[in-house]
């Protein structure tokens, strides 16, 4: 599994339990006693107790070093808020970006897909017709008649290319435009420029056309992303044909996308038949794993997921999609094209897409298409829209402590009155005061310091679960 593809798990910390209202109410109540004692005790014989000195040494100093006393009971428990508000924040934070990750995905404009069954996707679906069933079977393409001069290819190819000539005409040479063939042969790439010139599509010549090996293809999303530059709009389209004097291997077919980048539907305005979600992909004993990850992510609304696409996948991958499927409780109808149209060739993967991207645009919710892939099964989902994602926005934490502000000032207080009553001097007052302005700004740098020390240990975590 692409390590992108690690839920960022890291458990969310608690708050825990403030210390009880009644310590420091306890705690007042006995420091006020112990002042009123201690006052009486000392008090110098024959002076009056109602003066304001009396009050102060009896009522004041107490209340003033009860403030320290406030500042240790709280201390700790508000710097605890502090990290586990910045903790749950980036816990949030990394699930978004994560949820984001997940969301890349690319718009399918339009899709063909040419099969030996017409209107595949809607009688599967029940939309139209019956299901076919032409299991273990070769079929091929019903042949067009009126075509007379063309090779069965170039008939194939004017019908995958002709519903994008005029996205051909409309973008090629004013933006970024490619043309992708899913061919593991060479020769059909030559077939494919000599089809698209005989098309006479206007501004073709700015068009770059390349080839892809059908083995990559089931991560289409994947393979365009890692492009050295990534286009606005790419056609991906592939067919597989019987060869004369030869024993067929699969039913014939062809499929095309055009995909547009979602800037670029934004850019031009296009709204998208379908969008095509990253794929995740699993060996057969993890695709249970691999679609619980899927639906965690939720890409596109999971509550709309109505369809399984299924193609090409040996016997066990298959039925460890299936198990995985229902082990999750999803219900969703599943569609094996192979049963319906015959034996899978290379471009049965891309026929999965189009086919899906199809019956969205028919408003039958997201689906679930489940391919085969290098490393065993490639599960992706089409739909019509990303699901939202909750924004995860940094709390206000104060820079200050408000516990251990209001614990130093009571003391600092305490100290200024003395200085000034004693007659000390200024440089002492002054030397209080600026320690403490200086005790304020030591706090703001290790506020900042603790939100650090929060931030390394969260990434350490992400390590752990080889996120990082």
């Amino acid at each position: 599994m692409n390590p992108g593809w690690i839920v960022p798990d890291v458990p969310k910390h608690e708050y825990g339990e403030a210390p009880p209202l009644w310590i420091p109410i306890a705690a007042f109540v006995l420091m006020l006693a112990a002042g009123i004692i201690i006052t009486v005790l000392n008090w110098k014989q024959g002076e009056s107790i109602a003066s304001a000195k009396f009050f102060f040494r009896a009522l004041g100093v107490p209340s003033l070093l009860w403030c320290a006393v406030c500042g240790l009971i709280y201390n700790g428990q508000e710097e605890w808020i502090k990290r586990v508000d910045w903790w749950n924040y980036l816990c949030d934070r990394e699930h978004a970006e994560w949820r984001y990750w997940t969301q890349a995905h690319w718009g399918v404009v339009d899709s063909v897909a040419v099969t030996p069954e017409s209107d595949l996707a809607q009688r599967l679906l029940g939309l139209k017709g019956s299901a076919p069933n032409n299991a273990n079977q070769t079929k091929p393409l019903p042949q067009d008649e009126a075509a007379r001069g063309q090779s069965r290819s170039e008939q194939v190819i004017e019908r995958l290319v002709t519903p994008f000539a005029g996205y051909l005409t409309r973008f090629a040479g004013s933006r970024d435009f490619s043309i992708v063939l899913v061919s593991e042969v060479e020769g059909q790439l030559t077939e494919l420029r000599a089809a698209l010139k005989a098309l006479n599509i206007r501004n073709m010549d700015l068009v770059k056309v390349s080839r892809i090996e059908p083995s990559k293809e089931a991560a289409l999303g994947e393979v365009l992303s890692k492009a050295s530059t990534v286009p606005d709009f790419c056609l991906m389209l592939g067919w597989q044909l019987h060869t004369e004097d030869s024993e067929p291997l699969w039913s014939e077919a062809g499929a095309a996308l055009l995909l547009a980048s979602p800037s670029s539907l934004i850019r031009n305005k296009i709204k998208p038949q379908a969008r095509m979600f990253r794929s995740i992909h699993a060996a057969s004993d993890a695709v249970y794993d691999a679609l619980k990850t899927l639906l965690a992510a939720a890409p596109t609304p999971i509550e709309r997921i109505k369809h399984l696409w299924l193609s090409g996948m040996p016997a066990h991958d298959r039925n460890a999609t299936l198990a995985a499927v229902k082990d999750v409780k999803l219900d969703v109808g599943i569609h094996d094209v192979d049963h319906a149209i015959g034996k899978p060739g290379p471009i049965n993967s891309l026929l999965l897409q189009a086919l899906a991207a199809e019956m969205v645009q028919h408003g039958q919710g997201a689906q679930l298409i489940a391919a085969p892939a290098q490393q065993g099964v490639a599960l992706n989902l089409v739909g019509a829209q990303p699901a939202p994602v909750a924004s995860a926005f940094p709390p206000s934490i104060s820079p200050l402590a408000a516990s251990t502000t209001f614990g130093t000032l009571g003391p600092i207080i305490l100290m200024l009155v003395f200085i000034e009553s004693e007659k000390i001097g200024n440089a002492w007052f002054w030397g209080v005061v600026v320690f403490y302005l200086l005790t304020l700004g030591i706090q703001v740098i290790g506020g900042y310091g603790i939100r650090d020390g929060v931030t390394d240990d969260f990434r350490a975590q992400l390590r752990q679960l080889g996120r990082a």
